[in-house]
């Protein structure tokens, strides 16, 4: 901080010296031009005296700028910019105009800054509300299609009736999990106050979760299959969340497998030293070598997106945010016409801090 501040006085500390020894010249030279002695001690204390209250002044107003200048470098330590950056530099005694003019002129950016921010703030709070109600509308016609098309089913022996109505189940479940992703995407904002920490028991989860899907099983000509090679498969997290995140696994599985293939998509419960480990494996299409580090990026579809209309490229983002709030880790495996394998890591039995 010295360094700097003796840097920013270069100048003016060059100057000086120029001008002392510019007086001292001029002295000489009068003395010289009178024909008088040259009084070399006299010259030896003028300039040992322009030293002296020359330090003498740089050291008063290094002490008077001191608090302000440490504060300063502090805030650059920092990086960043607090929103209470300016008032906390406003409170201190000011050593110069100059400074005073420039913590005004902060505080009034901050200010501004300020403004926007809770400008923004309000219009994401409104678009987030707008959201949630939205979702909550939506699921209603939702509920009543699934349920009038399983009764017109029932009611009718037309074979390409109910087909008709297979169809139509299918993009009102296509619908259905899309509108899903909106309202977690729209309430991952508020993590913190929405979840409840608790003992999981991982298989009985992922069986209720492929229970749910049993009809797209079906509708695809897919199989489920749950291993447990654990004799505890049993974590603490939050349920919810974690419904959330393999039902996205077991989504992305169906979506990508062969369709009508009669293949397998196996989901595999062990432990792995002190972690237990979950595995949603399919046989499906896979997933470039290229693509693989960038599936978990929000709105990525990659190549096989291309191929498949529904794909979001929000349903990885969303499952690996809630792992990492949640502090479990998820990472993926993939080969090509081979199938893909997403794995959730436990690492213990304690929900991350956050």
């Amino acid at each position: 901080m010295i360094r700097h501040y003796l840097a920013d006085r270069l100048v003016f500390i060059l100057i000086y010296f120029i001008n002392t020894a510019v007086i001292i010249l001029v002295a000489f030279l009068a003395l010289m031009f009178a024909g008088l002695a040259q009084p070399w001690d006299t010259f030896a204390y003028m300039v040992i005296l322009a030293v002296f209250f020359l330090l003498t002044g740089l050291v008063i107003d290094y002490i008077r700028k001191r608090p302000y200048l440490k504060k300063l470098a502090s805030i650059g330590e920092n990086h960043s910019l607090a929103l209470d950056t300016a008032l906390e530099l406003e409170a201190m005694p000011m050593p110069t105009h100059e400074s005073a003019m420039f913590t005004d002129m902060l505080r009034r950016s901050q200010a501004r800054y300020r403004e926007e921010l809770d400008h923004y703030k309000a219009m994401q709070h409104r678009h987030q509300t707008f959201v949630n109600q939205w979702v909550h509308h939506m699921k209603t016609p939702v509920s009543v299609i699934s349920l009038l098309t399983q009764q017109g089913k029932q009611q009718i022996d037309n074979q390409d009736a109910k087909a008709l109505f297979d169809d139509i189940n299918d993009e009102n479940d296509r619908f259905r999990h899309g509108l899903e992703l909106m309202l977690h995407l729209a309430r991952l904002d508020h993590f913190a106050i929405d979840f409840v920490a608790n003992q999981v028991d991982v298989v009985q989860l992922l069986r209720d979760i492929v229970n749910e899907e049993k009809r797209q099983f079906i509708r695809r000509k897919l199989y489920p299959e749950i291993l447990v090679e654990t004799d505890d498969p049993t974590v603490y997290s939050d349920e919810k969340w974690l419904r959330v995140i393999f039902h996205q696994l077991l989504l992305n599985a169906l979506r990508y497998s062969h369709q009508e293939s009669g293949n397998y998509i196996t989901i595999v419960v062990h432990k792995h030293g002190d972690a237990i480990l979950v595995e949603v494996q399919d046989q499906g299409i896979g997933v470039p070598a290229h693509d693989l580090p960038n599936i978990f990026s929000p709105f990525f579809t990659g190549d096989n997106g291309r191929k498949k209309k529904e794909t979001t490229g929000m349903g990885l983002y969303l499952s690996r945010m809630i792992a990492d709030h949640l502090g479990h880790s998820l990472y993926a495996e993939s080969k090509v016409d081979e199938g893909t394998t997403m794995t959730v890591r436990f690492t213990s039995r304690t929900l991350h801090a956050r």
